[in-house]
């Protein structure tokens, strides 16, 4: 099935293959995005940390289903395919066909994942521990907490199944874009069988495939997203390549809910504040944003908040120069000149996702960086609450 199409994104080598685990594959998947920084040959060898991995034996894969469903793979499905279509850091997938005859993804957790990520994150809370008891600059403990707190949610199926249904609902409205079905009836917290979406993967050794209007793709994501965040508050926080799929008929599909983020209406409207003053190059409205969102440092100088844009969101605010980075001011100066700084939660997987979105959108050619194309949303969300206020 290596030329089939995907139907599935996933990372690359599953947990308890080698040292390397799910955490660092993501740190992996995010720099591979980011064609816009990183030169070429580098996130070519990392586009590859999608779904192209060793994969369980067919036997393990079909235990697990069995204990979590209860009931032989032989009557769950008409046909079940033992070839994966894609293995990724927490599970892997088969494409199968249920009695009715409609195509499916069958994703099956590795038995060892939910151990293994809790010891991740206490692996990498000593390491950040100890960086930042001999580095104050350098202290993302806040980071690690985030983390800690929603890396577990992944390996909890039943929660990634309702957070399926919620995005699919919530973007109903928008034409260019596919979420998959879930099939209510066979969720379990280590299964979680899905509709099977025809498509190609986003990027390919990282570049889109050709033929592909790769700016429009670009703005039916930045869409998808502004519509997440800023104006429903719960947002798909991985939309690395291989959860994101091109189909045959110009749609864009997001697969893969299980780190999906709630964000509340007060972090939700700083961040839409955040976009405009960005747009509008307002380093004093970014500052304001910014401790609006929770953010707390030493210093209120423009240029800081030029980098600190940088450094949460791998964004170079219009105005500030070419290139990838500041002229004017590095963010890891910005963070020695302020020493500590109060790093929210929720802004943690805000910069995340906007991180990724901005290295897929440059390997799209999109003329707008993503904070651009969000400030419809952030408007949007902005205008609907000073008239709820009003009406109010």
């Amino acid at each position: 099935m290596g030329g089939a199409p995907r139907g599935f994104g996933g990372a690359a080598l599953p947990y308890g293959r080698g040292p390397q685990g799910g955490l660092y594959i993501k740190a992996g998947q995010f720099i591979g995005t980011r064609s816009d920084v990183v030169p070429a040959a580098y996130t070519r060898s990392l586009s590859r940390l999608q779904d192209r991995v060793p994969a369980r034996s067919a036997a393990e894969v079909r235990r697990t289903i069995e204990h979590e469903l209860g009931r032989p793979v032989e009557t769950l499905f008409q046909r079940f395919d033992d070839v994966p279509i894609g293995a990724a850091s927490l599970a892997q997938a088969h494409r199968a066909l249920l009695p009715d005859g409609r195509e499916v993804v069958v994703k099956v957790q590795y038995p060892e994942v939910a151990g293994l990520v809790r010891l991740d994150i206490r692996n990498l809370r000593t390491i950040v521990g100890l960086v930042a008891r001999r580095e104050p600059a350098f202290d993302y403990r806040a980071v690690v907490d985030e983390l800690g707190k929603q890396l577990p949610l992944e390996v909890d199926f039943v929660r990634e199944a309702e957070m399926t249904r919620r995005v699919r609902e919530n973007l109903a409205s928008l034409t260019g874009i596919t979420v998959p079905r879930v099939v209510d009836e066979l969720v379990s917290r280590r299964v979680i069988v899905t509709e099977y979406i025809h498509g190609r993967r986003l990027l390919e050794a990282g570049k889109h495939p050709e033929g592909v209007d790769g700016p429009a793709v670009a703005q039916a994501l930045a869409d998808a997203y502004g519509h997440q965040i800023m104006v429903d508050g719960l947002f798909q926080a991985d939309p690395h390549p291989g959860n994101i799929l091109l189909q045959p008929d110009g749609r864009v599909a997001l697969l893969d809910f299980g780190l999906t983020k709630e964000l509340p209406e007060g972090p939700r409207l700083a961040f839409a504040r955040l976009v405009l003053a960005a747009s509008r190059r307002d380093p004093q409205a970014v500052f304001a944003a910014f401790e609006e969102l929770g953010v707390r440092t030493a210093s209120s100088d423009g240029d800081d908040a030029l980098a600190l844009m940088q450094l949460f969101f791998g964004a170079r605010p219009p105005g500030t120069g070419g290139g990838g980075l500041l002229r004017r001011s590095d963010p890891n100066r910005t963070l020695e000149r302020n020493r500590v700084h109060a790093i929210p939660g929720d802004l943690v997987l805000l910069g995340r996702v906007v991180g990724l979105l901005r290295g897929v959108c440059s390997s799209l050619g999109a003329p707008l960086t993503p904070m651009e194309m969000l400030r419809p949303f952030a408007e949007r969300a902005l205008a609907e609450r000073a008239a709820g206020s009003g009406a109010g």
